[in-house]
């Protein structure tokens, strides 16, 4: 945010101070910040061909796999800080392949490294943290299934996994149609005064990192495309400081 961006912040802020009385110090103003953009990645693969239709035996561990031996974790891409898994199992009830999609994406925020933040803090002491805003979109889908929803849990620092202790889910995206980018900023509303808003808050104001993690789902079943494709989300936070 520029001079003027501050300036007209401040301003607001003193009028609203004149509305309210003494009880507000004509020394605290708030403060937008748009924080740096984080990009998340996954690559499912490059696998071709349907999950088989044919009847299967759930006894058998090479049920759906063409005969080929499958250890228990499926396919496992590693990409960064994404982790994909794919397993290809019979399922008992239907008696028909399917594959089963895991997607953990994991990756830390750190306020203290950020420009945008920095240049808003200036060595100010931060008495009030909002966040205001949390966009995404996915300008990269060559995924081959749709993907139900992203499913978005923020934890501290060290985080690794979305049932770490202090993980809490703040929501979730919007389906995402197969093979299909979203290019318009989309947006997951974190409750006010939920604990997954009031982790971020506080790890803000403290300036403390914070961990994101990305985790996907999808069950694919008999006759789909085999999971393939890679696909990016990229998240843009937006808060606001009141110093």
């Amino acid at each position: 945010m520029g001079r003027s961006g501050l300036a007209i912040s401040a301003c607001a802020a003193a009028l609203a101070c004149v509305s309210l009385g003494a009880s507000c110090s004509k020394d605290i103003f708030d403060v937008t910040v748009n924080l740096s953009s984080e990009t998340y990645s996954a690559n499912v693969g490059t696998q071709s061909g349907t999950i088989p239709t044919v009847t299967c035996d759930p006894a058998a561990p090479t049920a759906c796999t063409g005969g080929q031996a499958a250890d228990a974790n499926g396919m496992v891409v590693t990409t960064g800080p994404a982790t994909v898994g794919v397993t290809l199992s019979c399922d008992a009830a239907t008696v028909r392949c399917f594959a089963q999609v895991n997607v953990r994406v994991v990756y830390p925020v750190d306020v203290s490294q950020d420009d945008a933040f920095v240049a808003a803090v200036a060595q100010r002491s931060i008495s009030l943290v909002r966040l205001a805003d949390l966009a995404y979109t996915v300008p990269v889908n060559t995924l081959t299934f749709e993907a139900p929803a992203v499913d978005i849990y923020v934890g501290p620092a060290g985080t690794a996994l979305e049932t770490d202790p202090g993980v809490v889910m703040v929501g979730s995206t919007a389906p995402i149609p197969a093979g299909t980018p979203v290019t318009a900023a989309q947006h997951v509303t974190i409750a006010d005064g939920s604990p997954g808003r009031a982790l971020i808050e506080e790890s803000v104001q403290a300036e403390q990192p914070f961990v994101l993690v990305l985790t996907m789902g999808p069950r694919i079943e008999a006759g789909d495309p085999i999971p393939a494709g890679t696909f990016e989300v990229d998240l843009s936070p937006t808060v606001q400081l009141g110093f």
